[in-house]
């Protein structure tokens, strides 16, 4: 992945000024402007190029020394600095690497006209990790280890949840036909017309392959309504090459078919592959 898709999410701790604007002012009045702001980090650029990076630590270390009322451009002079920066264009683990390599935990991003674009914070690469670590990266769907960790975060919880196991019944041939690519076309498709028939509460898993898992955080009425609504958009999804997809879905309720959410998984999981039998006879 490349560095201007990653979202920062800490980017609303950082303040960005011109030089000119603020070359005359003291030590104390840029701490001022840490405090006023809540931020953690200034950029300060000249003519919108990355140029200096104040940090709250910088701060701290330069009242240390009493240095509060020289300008901040003196400042400068006597804490030299190298602008550590790397292109959008870059990828993720280059970012990565830089900051291991020169110890540092805000990482400048220019556009290729060298203007400032945003800052990678560290922790943002914890939030970046962790989501590949719970996402499928094709689909951006959820994976399978991730719907571990949410069936046992919600099976001793009260609460009324909707299980539905998909799987497309001709998506072998389709990869035979027409070749991966193209499947991994197909299953991007399904993944979206997924997304798009839940609420941002539920959560849409993909366990590998063409199967799908979706977690619904409803009654059973809803629950039947949501199943249905998935396979009439999958059946007339358009597919270039006037492909038909068609799955087989099998889908369970607690407390409705059982209380135990593990017993609910299992039938939903059964009724789909009897579903797909019954397709094939």
């Amino acid at each position: 992945m490349k560095i201007k898709n990653i979202e920062c999410y800490h980017n609303s701790d950082i303040n960005i000024m011109e030089f000119k604007d603020i070359k005359n002012s003291t030590i104390n009045d840029v701490s001022k402007i840490f405090t006023k702001n809540k931020t953690d980090v200034l950029v300060i650029t000249k003519e919108k190029k990355p140029y200096y990076i104040l940090t709250s630590s910088d701060i701290i270390d330069a009242l240390v020394a009493h240095f509060d009322n020289i300008p901040l451009s003196d400042y400068i002079e006597r804490c030299p600095k190298s602008l550590i920066t790397v292109s959008e264009e870059e990828t993720v683990f280059e970012a990565y690497r830089l900051m291991r390599s020169y110890k540092i935990h805000h990482l400048i991003v220019i556009d290729e006209d060298v203007y400032f674009k945003k800052i990678i914070n560290f922790y943002d690469f914890a939030s970046y990790l962790t989501e590949m670590a719970l996402k499928d990266e094709m689909t951006g769907l959820y994976n399978k280890r991730f719907f571990e960790f949410i069936i046992d975060r919600y099976k001793s919880e009260d609460m009324e949840i909707g299980i539905i196991f998909l799987d497309l019944d001709n998506f072998k041939r389709i990869n035979d036909t027409y070749g991966h690519l193209f499947g991994d076309e197909v299953i991007k498709k399904v993944a979206n017309v997924i997304k798009q028939s839940i609420r941002d509460i539920d959560y849409a898993f993909r366990f590998g392959g063409d199967e799908f898992v979706i977690m619904i955080f409803a009654d059973s009425n809803v629950l039947s309504k949501v199943a249905k609504r998935i396979v009439n958009k999958i059946h007339n999804a358009s597919i270039k090459n006037n492909i038909k997809l068609e799955c087989s879905l099998g889908f369970a309720h607690r407390p409705t078919d059982s209380e135990d959410l593990e017993k609910v998984l299992k039938i939903a999981d059964k009724r789909m592959y009897e579903n797909k039998k019954a397709v094939k006879s």
